[in-house]
């Protein structure tokens, strides 16, 4: 059971940035400054593979637009083999994104699941999915889900450095919900640190943070109860700069420690504005 919730963690979290895939075109400013960023990070127990996540995303002026995969394979398709297809696009408002529909696909064993949120200019939150299912045994009120993210916007959020101190990248949390849970992703600073990564893709000054993952309401009872004990990951973050002004925010391994040893996440592809940073661009 540890082994799991470790893992989902990592899904959910591991990802600051995230949950992220192929080509993203943003936005009607055709003229406007655009960036673009693309990260791939693979997914580990005790070295053996878990699946993968990826992002590729682009900012155009005040418009954004995301596409997001994740895999599951290996050891943990024992008890959660999925494939997740996600797209969101909004616009930015000040330091914050507002998300203007968002669009999931979720593929397990034997299930299949769509989800989309719309977001009403009175900041409404109108759900369609297939199957249909119903929030009232876990019910979450519409206040609770007010000025909240998807979950590839809240990726972007926080890698977007939008949303953070450009002096300390980890402070910052990301309210979610994802059309059936409210959750907190909660980043903070641990220390400052220099990093080799034994892929190449990066070597220089970081930060090691700590991301969590808070459950609010969506969850049963027994599952909120459980908040206190939700393995608590390590990252390390290192910022990049970029033609949109802001500087990304880049997830360069997220790890955990359980008794089964360490569940990590580790970028195996970084490009920014079309460079690739393993090749020293």
């Amino acid at each position: 059971m540890a082994l799991a919730r470790a893992a989902l963690a990592l899904f959910l979290i591991g990802l600051p940035a995230t949950a992220f895939a192929a080509g993203g075109e943003g936005g009607d400013e055709d003229t406007a400054p655009s960036s673009r960023l693309a990260i791939v990070m693979n997914l580990y127990a005790g070295g053996l593979g878990l699946g993968k996540v990826d992002l590729d995303a682009t900012i155009r002026g005040n418009q954004y637009h995301a596409v997001s995969n994740l895999e599951t394979s290996g050891i943990v398709n024992a008890f959660w083999q999925a494939r997740i297809q996600a797209t969101s696009t909004g616009k930015i408002v000040g330091n914050k994104l507002q998300p203007a529909l968002y669009d999931s696909y979720t593929t397990k064993k034997d299930s299949k699941q769509q989800v989309s949120l719309t977001y009403e200019p009175d900041g409404a939150i109108r759900i369609y999915a297939v199957p249909t299912y119903t929030l009232n045994n876990h019910p979450i009120t519409p206040e609770q889900q007010r000025d909240t993210y998807d979950p590839v916007s809240a990726i972007l959020y926080v890698a977007s450095g939008i949303g953070g101190d450009a002096k300390n990248p980890c402070d910052i949390v990301a309210p979610v919900f994802d059309g059936r849970r409210r959750y907190n992703i909660e980043i903070k600073k641990e220390k400052d640190t220099t990093v080799d990564m034994d892929n190449g893709l990066y070597k220089g000054p970081a930060v090691q943070c700590t991301a969590r993952y808070n459950q609010i309401a969506g969850f049963s009872q027994k599952v909120l109860d459980t908040n206190a004990t939700f393995p608590v990951l390590h990252a390390w973050i290192a910022t990049f700069p970029s033609a949109s002004g802001h500087p990304f925010v880049v997830p360069l391994r997220v790890w955990t420690n359980t008794p089964y040893g360490v569940i990590a996440a580790v970028t195996s592809s970084l490009k920014i504005d079309g460079v690739d940073k393993k090749t020293g661009g």
